[in-house]
């Protein structure tokens, strides 16, 4: 193993770790040896890592940068997006959400009128994601959002979503729906407008399902039935966003049981183009508000070690507004994307957490020694006609360079 340098200083400190004399174990050289060798990792060797001491946290790390810097090169990523919450009627009732409310607490669903208005004004901003958020399946629950979606000539939420897509993509703006579970006829017609769509698998544990848990009561929460959505996105050739939530009550086998899922999922269909790693935080009314959030030396060693699992190649993000004071230390754990910023509307999901400042996420990356370029919500790898439809596509192509990226201008 290769000693760690200076430009590690930040690193150490934040771990408490004033030298590392010692180096790592023989058990996990080894180890660190075959993920930077492109071999792939077992469950016995990434659950290794999970119990390695602190001292020996930036050996991993370090690896996980050579595998990023292998793979991605000096590059970093991030998308310039419109959050739209299109509807926060949901049927579940998971207990570290904030975004979900009741019928009357709010509007059943935002109109066409002001979907298109937020397309509109995001296009003119330079966004180029049209971000798609909605609850799931409140038309299964609620007799009074099904009767007004039907008024609109809509049977399902996910029937209007489509419709929407439609309507942002005329405005030169790119749709990128995470609708939740969905059928396969439905995707088809998703990729009629959408380059790309997300669904989290947050976990894989049908444990998380029991009472007391974060998914009690959450029909869509399934994990067989959301590994067979986003199975059905990868026969049909979407490139699909997808990851986990840090932090719900979880353990350390789950998580580690949750990203080979994921990476099982990108071996089988080679569609997955990018994995979240999303760390939970408590908000006052959640159920779970007196949670603990998942510790800054825990989302570290998490991140390096996916890095680790998914290998070189796969696209890596942790939402820099969750972790506003530590997100560029996430890029020496193998992180290569900073996820979606807008200047048009805030994340209504954590709606605490404001965006970082393009300006400030620019300058930190080059004082890192990396270049920022933006992307589509389509990464550049899957700009083809394998995987985006070819109406969809002619305008993908005219909205990026050579590389795949957003042409190169003020940030």
């Amino acid at each position: 193993m290769t000693s760690i340098n200076s430009d590690w200083k930040n690193v150490l400190d934040s771990l408490g770790c004033e030298s590392l004399l010692n180096g790592p174990s023989k058990r996990l050289s080894a180890i660190l040896e075959k993920a930077e060798s492109g071999e792939v990792l077992d469950r016995d060797e990434a659950l290794y890592l999970v119990s390695i001491e602190k001292d020996e946290i930036p050996y991993l790390l370090q690896t996980a940068s050579k595998l990023r810097d292998s793979g991605k090169g000096s590059i970093l990523t991030y998308s310039k997006n419109v959050f739209v919450p299109v509807t926060q009627i949901c049927r579940n009732h998971c207990g570290y959400c904030t975004f979900k409310y009741e019928p009357g607490e709010g509007p059943l669903f935002m109109s066409p009128e002001e979907v298109v208005d937020l397309a509109k004004k995001g296009a003119e901003l330079g966004c180029t994601e049209l971000l798609f958020v909605t609850g799931d399946k409140p038309e299964l629950k609620y007799p009074v959002y099904k009767e007004a979606l039907q008024k609109l000539g809509y049977d399902t939420t996910a029937d209007y979503l489509i419709a929407l897509g439609e309507a942002g993509l005329k405005e030169n703006i790119f749709p990128h729906t995470n609708l939740g579970l969905a059928t396969s006829e439905e995707l088809l017609a998703f990729r009629e407008s959408n380059p790309s769509m997300g669904l989290m698998l947050e976990n894989i544990s049908p444990r998380l399902l029991q009472k007391g848990e974060a998914h009690y009561r959450c029909p869509d929460k399934v994990p067989k039935q959301r590994m067979k959505t986003m199975e059905l996105a990868g026969e049909h050739r979407i490139p699909w966003t997808s990851g986990i939530l840090v932090g719900i009550g979880e353990t350390w086998e789950e998580r580690i049981d949750s990203l080979l899922a994921l990476r099982d999922l990108g071996d089988n269909y080679g569609h997955l183009q990018e994995i979240i790693i999303q760390n939970f935080s408590p908000k006052p009314g959640i159920m779970m508000e007196k949670y603990p959030p998942p510790s800054f030396v825990e989302m570290l060693k998490l991140v390096a070690i996916s890095r680790l699992v998914f290998g070189e190649d796969m696209n890596l993000q942790i939402p820099p507004n969750l972790n506003p004071e530590t997100y560029p230390l996430f890029i020496h754990a193998g992180i290569n994307d900073l996820g979606g910023v807008s200047p048009v509307t805030i994340d209504y999901v954590n709606p605490e957490a404001p965006w970082p400042k393009l300006e400030i996420m620019q300058d930190m990356v080059q004082d890192l020694g990396f270049i920022l370029r933006e992307r589509l919500p389509v990464y550049p790898e899957f700009i083809d006609n394998e995987f985006i439809d070819e109406n969809v596509l002619e305008r993908v192509e005219n909205f990026v360079d050579k590389d795949g990226y957003v042409p190169l201008g003020e940030v």
